[in-house]
């Protein structure tokens, strides 16, 4: 039959008339939940509006542990604007899109007399991911837009 399921590669294994479908139904569910927990997370989120600081850290330990990349701490008072679990820790993230984040930002290039740059800033995020699992790691965020930024200062090595 030309409209079953089976011959339009919608089943590649289709389930045998005498099977029971609820079993194959329980089979699939643990593929099917993080397929969808990920589209749940794609979804578009509303632009979240911040005041804080960026902090883009060049030194040894920083770039050992958060790596090279442009970070966020929002303003204490601004914490429950994002969508992530209450937590005990300070909340900060860094930015998924790292490369656009320094030119909306204007970060200065890396320089040897310091060790990174910092500057408060209003921002537009979206894509805000919490990171929940145990071990290291740090929420993630897309910069959407810069509103304004203030000169950036130098961050002296310890």
């Amino acid at each position: 039959m030309a409209g079953d399921a089976a011959s339009v590669g919608i089943l590649a294994h289709p389930i045998p008339s005498h099977a029971d479908p609820e079993r194959h139904a329980v089979k699939l569910a643990p593929l099917l939940f993080p397929a969808l927990l990920l589209c749940a997370q794609a979804q578009a989120q509303p632009p979240i509006v911040l005041d804080g600081q960026y902090s883009a850290r060049t030194d040894e330990m920083s770039l050992e542990i958060i790596g090279n990349r442009v970070c966020f701490a929002p303003d204490k008072a601004q914490w429950g604007r994002l969508p992530r679990p209450a937590a005990t820790h300070d909340a900060w993230f860094c930015f998924s899109n790292d490369g656009e984040a320094r030119r909306l930002l204007r970060v200065p290039a890396r320089q040897a007399d310091n060790c990174g740059w910092q500057a408060r800033a209003r921002i537009v995020i979206d894509s805000y991911q919490p990171y929940v699992e145990q071990g290291d790691g740090n929420d993630m965020a897309r910069l959407a837009s810069v509103i304004k930024v203030a000169q950036p200062n130098a961050i002296a090595c310890e």
